[in-house]
C-alpha cells in the first residue's frame, strides 16, 4: 500500500492590530478629553455622560447626541467599545467615567500623535487654502508662520501634484473647558438646532412652515416621565375623597410613582415626557392595555379584544404591551380558563405584544410603578424632539436623540370618532367576522382596499369566488388566509340573505 507524503503545512500567525481609534471620531474625542481633565488639579476622578459629550464635542467631527441621517448611531456609541476593551472604566449609577492605566497610556499616544500631525501640516510649504471654522475667535498668522486662535483649521494640501488631501486639524486650546465654557457651547449647540429649523422652514411649503414652527426640543435633564392613567381604570368621580378610596390611585400614591388621571383614547395606561418650564408633552413609545380575566373573556365574546388590539397598532407607539391581571382563582368567568390562555398566547406571537401577566391589581400598579422609574431613568439623559405622527421614526433604546409624537396628536389619532377613510372602516367591518385577525383584515384591504372592489372581483370570479381571497398571505409567518375565511367573506358580500 501506498502513502502520499502529506504536504506541510503553512501556519499563519495572526498578529492582533492594535486598537486605535480613528482621527476626530467619537473614541479619539471621548479618550482625548478624558486625559485633559484628569489632569487639572480639580479633577473629581470621573466626568458624567452629560460633562463628557459637552466638553469632548469641539474634538469630534460628528455628533455626540444627534445620529447622521440613515445612522442610528452618535459619536457617544463609541464609549460601549471603549469601556468593553478597558480603556476607560464605567461604574456607579448615573455613570461615572474615568480612564484605565490603558486608557490613559492610548490617550497619550493619541495626543502626541495629533500634536506631530497638526505641526507637519501646518509647516507644510504647499498650502492651497485654509478654511476657518465657524468659531467666534480669529485665526491669524504669528511672526513664526505658525496658525493662533481657537477652533479647528481645514488645511488643504497637495500630494505629489496628483490630489489634494483635505486635513481638519485642531489647534491646542490654551484654555481648558470649565463649567462656563460648557454652558457657552451649550448655547451654541442650540442656536445651531435652531439655525436648522430656521433653513428647514426657507424651503418648506406654508403649511410645513407651520409644522417646523412648533417642533419641540427636550433637553437632558428638562423633563420629568409621568404615567397617565386612563380615567376609566379609577373609580371616577371629581370628589379628593373618592380618589383617595380608588385603588389605583391608593396604590400607586403609596408607591410614589409620578402619575396623573387622564382621558385616554386608546389603551389604558402610557407614558409622557413633561417639559418642567412650559408643561408641554411627548408621547413615550409604550402603551399598556389591562384587562383583568374575567374582562377579558367579555371583550372576546363582544368583539372588543381584537378591535382595541387593532387601534393600539394604529396608534403610532411601537412597544404595545398587554397586562394580563388574574381574578381570583380565574375559574368563575364566561370563557374556558384555556380559551383565555390560548388568547393571550396568540397576543404574544401573532401580533407581536409584549404580554406581562400579574396574580392582583397591586401587582399590576407594582408593574407600573417599575415601568415608569425604568423609563424615567433610561430617557432623562436623552434629547427629546417632536415628530408628526406619519414621520415618526423607530425608537432605539440606545439612541441619544428620540423623536416622539405630542400627546395631543396622539390622543387626536386613537380617537374612536375620527374621520376615517374608506379603508379604515373595511378593516373594523371585517374584524366583526368570526375568525378574522387584524393582520389577515389588513391583507385583504391591501389588495382590495374598498367593499366595492372586493365586491366586483367576486362577481367576475363567478363561482370560484370563494377561493379568491384563500391565498392571500398575512403577517411576518406569510401564512395564507386560507379557503374557510375565503368563503365566509364570499358569502358575506354577495348573498343578500345571510342564515
Amino acid at each position: 500500500m501506498l502513502f502520499r507524503e502529506r504536504p506541510s503545512c503553512q501556519t499563519h500567525v495572526r498578529r492582533n492590530k492594535q486598537y486605535l481609534p480613528a482621527w476626530r471620531s467619537g473614541a479619539y474625542a471621548i479618550l482625548l478629553t478624558l486625559l485633559e481633565e484628569s489632569q487639572r488639579p480639580d479633577y473629581p476622578g470621573y466626568l458624567t455622560r452629560l460633562q463628557l459629550q459637552t466638553m469632548a464635542q469641539p474634538l469630534c467631527d460628528t455628533s455626540f447626541r444627534k445620529s447622521d441621517s440613515g445612522s442610528f448611531y452618535t459619536a457617544w456609541s463609541s464609549m460601549a467599545g471603549l469601556v468593553k476593551r478597558g480603556l476607560v472604566l464605567r461604574n456607579g449609577s448615573p455613570a461615572k467615567f474615568s480612564l484605565s492605566d490603558a486608557g490613559a497610556a492610548m490617550a497619550q499616544q493619541l495626543r502626541d500623535g495629533s500634536d506631530a500631525c497638526v505641526s507637519k501640516h501646518l509647516a507644510a510649504p504647499e498650502i492651497i487654502s485654509i478654511d476657518t471654522s465657524d468659531d467666534d475667535s480669529p485665526i491669524s498668522e504669528t511672526q513664526d508662520g505658525t496658525v493662533a486662535g481657537n477652533g479647528d483649521v481645514a488645511t488643504t494640501l497637495m500630494c505629489d501634484n496628483k490630489q489634494c488631501l483635505t486635513v481638519s486639524a485642531p489647534i491646542p486650546m490654551k484654555r481648558k473647558a470649565t463649567a462656563a465654557n460648557m454652558r457657552d457651547y451649550e448655547n451654541s449647540h442650540l442656536s445651531s438646532v435652531q439655525s436648522e429649523k430656521t433653513s428647514h422652514r426657507k424651503k418648506c411649503s406654508p403649511q410645513e412652515q407651520e409644522t417646523a414652527d412648533n417642533t419641540l426640543i427636550l433637553e437632558p435633564g428638562s423633563f420629568d416621565v409621568i404615567l397617565l392613567v386612563d380615567k376609566n381604570e379609577t373609580a371616577g368621580g371629581s370628589e379628593p375623597r373618592r380618589l383617595l378610596e380608588d385603588v389605583a390611585v391608593s396604590e400607586l400614591s403609596a408607591l410614589g410613582t409620578l402619575f396623573e388621571l387622564r382621558h385616554l383614547k386608546v389603551a389604558d395606561f402610557t407614558w409622557v415626557c413633561r417639559d418642567r418650564v412650559t408643561g408641554q408633552e411627548l408621547v413615550l413609545p409604550y402603551i399598556v392595555e389591562r384587562k383583568r380575566m374575567d374582562d377579558l373573556a367579555s371583550s372576546i365574546r363582544d368583539g372588543r379584544f381584537h378591535e382595541q388590539k387593532f387601534r393600539m397598532k394604529q396608534s403610532g407607539l411601537q412597544n404595545l404591551i398587554y397586562l394580563v391581571e388574574s381574578h381570583g382563582d380565574n375559574m368563575h368567568t364566561s370563557l374556558p380558563l384555556d380559551t383565555l390562555n390560548q388568547a393571550t398566547i396568540n397576543t404574544q406571537v401573532v401580533d407581536r405584544f409584549t404580554v406581562k401577566t400579574t396574580s392582583s391589581h397591586r401587582d399590576s400598579m407594582r408593574y407600573l410603578s417599575i415601568m415608569t422609574r425604568l423609563l424615567s431613568s433610561t430617557y432623562c439623559n436623552k434629547t427629546i424632539v417632536s415628530c408628526h405622527h406619519d414621520r415618526l421614526p423607530r425608537c432605539h433604546i440606545r439612541d441619544d436623540l428620540v423623536s416622539l409624537m405630542t400627546f395631543s396628536e396622539f390622543n387626536m389619532a386613537s380617537s374612536k370618532t375620527k374621520a376615517l377613510k374608506v379603508q379604515d372602516v373595511f378593516i373594523k367591518q371585517l374584524l366583526q367576522l368570526h375568525g378574522l385577525s387584524a393582520e389577515k383584515a389588513q391583507a385583504i384591504v391591501e389588495r382590495y382596499p374598498t367593499p366595492r372592489v372586493l365586491m366586483a372581483a367576486f362577481q367576475a370570479e363567478g363561482s370560484a369566488g370563494e377561493k379568491l381571497l384563500a391565498n392571500i398571505r398575512y403577517g411576518s409567518l406569510n401564512r395564507l388566509i386560507g379557503p374557510v375565511i375565503s368563503r365566509t367573506i364570499h358569502k358575506f358580500y354577495t348573498n343578500h340573505l345571510l342564515s
